[in-house]
């Protein structure tokens, strides 16, 4: 059982940290979909006594991203493909909205920031031996940029807690090296459609990244067939 390490945020209570803790563990699958949960080690994890683990617990329950088992063992839930394909559907129908809207800016501003982004990401995976963390930090946070520069930030922040199929995947895909070496140029490419105000090129991008969703799916599946629901 590998938790993900978060660093604990200024007067956080303990059940809540577990919580964040579990839950970023989840998304980033650092727990596997189906894996057991065991409340000692969690304890040990976390040096803490049941009372906070179990608050904790029973969030990601309500939330189902826990499941209780047979013999009642609580386990990390498989992934839904019908929920991710549906996640991913409203993200790309709400960044196709997003792109159009802000070609009727100044776009300057923006290109600027997700160059920093991307500047910060090269050299990131330069030096970090985790390009799992690198990608999926840097890609939310290209992603959010956009959103926040329509002013959609909000909208981001709905999309991203309702989209944890999605990660969830994303991570998997990245884990398995299905896209790594394209991330960067991927995305400065998409940052030169954006100055060019190039919409068409801007649409099909968004059309193939929903598009090429079921295809990587497939794949995954017979990878890791135990980690996805029927």
């Amino acid at each position: 059982m590998e938790i993900y390490e978060m660093p604990r945020l200024e007067g956080e209570t303990n059940s809540d940290y577990v919580y964040r803790s579990l839950r970023e563990s989840i998304i980033r699958i650092t727990l596997r979909p189906g894996e057991i949960i065991s409340e000692p080690l969690l304890q040990n994890y976390f040096q803490m006594s049941r009372s906070p683990i179990r608050e904790a617990l029973s969030i990601l329950k309500h939330e189902n991203l826990l499941s209780v088992a047979p013999k009642s063992r609580t386990q990390v839930v498989l992934m839904n493909k019908r929920l991710l394909m549906e996640s991913r559907y409203l993200r790309c129908v709400m960044e196709e909205k997003i792109l159009k809207r802000i070609l009727e800016k100044d776009t300057e501003p923006l290109q600027q920031q997700l160059k920093k982004i991307m500047d910060e990401a090269e050299d990131a995976m330069k030096h970090r031996s985790s390009a799992v963390k690198v990608i999926f930090d840097y890609d939310s946070l290209f992603h959010r940029t956009v959103f926040e520069f329509a002013g959609f930030s909000y909208l981001w922040d709905m999309i991203r807690t309702y989209n944890i199929q999605y990660s969830r995947f994303l991570n998997l895909y990245v884990e398995e090296k299905l896209y790594g070496e394209s991330f960067l140029p991927d995305h400065r490419k998409l940052i030169q459609r954006i100055k060019d105000k190039d919409w068409p090129h801007l649409e099909q991008y968004v059309n193939d990244n929903y598009a090429h969703v079921e295809g990587y799916l497939r794949e995954l599946e017979t990878k890791h067939p135990s980690y996805f629901d029927n």
